[in-house]
């Protein structure tokens, strides 16, 4: 038996480092493409905020979370936190 499931029409993709360079872009292309994003970052608090503001401009919902993704609970806890605002990675 086959059953359909609904999907959201967003989805969420959390990328790390997306403050600056490569993860920056990544995260702005998925925001041009449809996604809310979680900019995550550890110690570039200005560039984050130019990175979400740039990403809203694009139409996503946006999430900002200073995290070290070397830290297991920081990580925890920054899944958590996206959880918690669209209900799904």
């Amino acid at each position: 038996m086959c059953r359909e499931v609904e999907m959201p029409e967003r989805k969420v993709a959390v990328v790390t480092g997306s403050a600056t360079g490569v993860g920056a872009a990544t995260v702005l292309g998925l925001a041009r493409r449809g996604y809310d994003v979680v900019i995550n970052y550890t110690k570039s608090e200005v560039e984050a905020a130019a990175s979400a503001a740039a990403c809203a401009e694009a139409g996503a919902d946006t999430l900002v979370v200073r995290a070290d993704v070397a830290d297991d609970a920081a990580c925890r806890s920054m899944v958590g936190a996206a959880v918690d605002r669209w209900g799904r990675i």
